[in-house]
């Protein structure tokens, strides 16, 4: 957000992607869905204990098919006080539809209304089917190149509007746009890490990151998983989220969900507007 009003309410945007773990079907091996559920259950559960520890609040992504299936979860997060939002339906095949119909199926499960929304892999995203679906905001945009993905090295990296909803692009890296997100966290030094967060919340005034439940689950029995993600899963990555955390939260700078940083981009926009 260029506007100095809103640039300078620093703070931090935890999200997580709460989806089925499909990650070998990726590397060509077969997983069923309900093993998949299982395994990020597994990691949400400990995702929710180190977040009431710490007393950060973040923003949940929710899979259709999780919801479905773990809806003692899904009202745990609600009661815990962090914000629920939709990530489609099925998170390995993906639709048009998935838009509508994960806001239907999260909303009804967790008796809240959502808000916002992010297109499973951060894939292509319909802005006109989101306002017609109700959202206000999205998060589908990593503003970096990932061969194979995406390559956004042309979108900004602070929130715009688009067909009138805001999207909020993930962090990356203030040079040759690194992506902060949840690989990083396991190939980079934790104090680089927090080096690279400090740098991005001083220059766009947040810091956007997200990471996927199954990270923080028990994935040494998955010979499909890369060695890379397994050396920092589980136990490991809560300690190094943690320490991320804490930092954060030693400068001053407040975790926030998606929800209400995006009312506070409308309500400095009304303002400009007034003026």
């Amino acid at each position: 957000m260029k506007d100095k009003s809103v640039s300078k309410h620093k703070a931090v945007l935890l999200s997580f992607d709460i989806e089925e773990f499909d990650l070998p079907k990726e590397h060509g091996a077969e997983i069923s869905l309900e093993e998949g559920v299982k395994v990020s259950a597994e990691g949400l559960t400990r995702i929710l204990k180190f977040l009431k520890k710490t007393g950060a609040k973040a923003t949940f992504f929710i899979t259709g098919n999780f919801a479905e299936m773990r809806p003692s979860l899904v009202l745990k997060i609600r009661d815990d006080g962090h914000e629920i939002a939709c990530h489609g339906v099925d998170h390995f095949q993906p639709s048009k539809s998935d838009i509508c119909e994960s806001k239907k199926i999260v909303e009804k499960i967790a008796d809240v209304k959502v808000a916002g929304y992010r297109q499973p892999r951060m894939g292509k995203i319909d802005y006109e089917e989101l306002k017609r679906c109700g959202y206000k905001y999205d998060s589908s945009v990593n503003p970096a190149f990932i061969p194979g993905r995406y390559n956004h090295l042309n979108v900004p990296r602070v929130p715009f509007e688009k067909c009138g909803v805001v999207e909020v692009p993930t962090s990356v890296a203030t040079f040759l746009r690194v992506p902060l997100f949840w690989l990083a966290l396991h190939l980079f030094p934790i104090k680089m890490y927090i080096k690279f967060a400090r740098m991005s919340l001083k220059k766009t005034g947040y810091f956007a990151t997200y990471f996927h439940p199954w990270e923080f689950a028990d994935l040494e029995d998955f010979k499909s998983v890369p060695s890379y993600i397994k050396n920092n899963s589980g136990e490991k990555l809560v300690e190094r989220l943690e320490k991320v955390i804490v930092d954060l939260q030693k400068k001053g700078v407040e975790f926030v969900t998606y929800g209400r940083y995006v009312n506070l981009y409308y309500n400095c926009k009304k303002k400009r507007n007034d003026e």
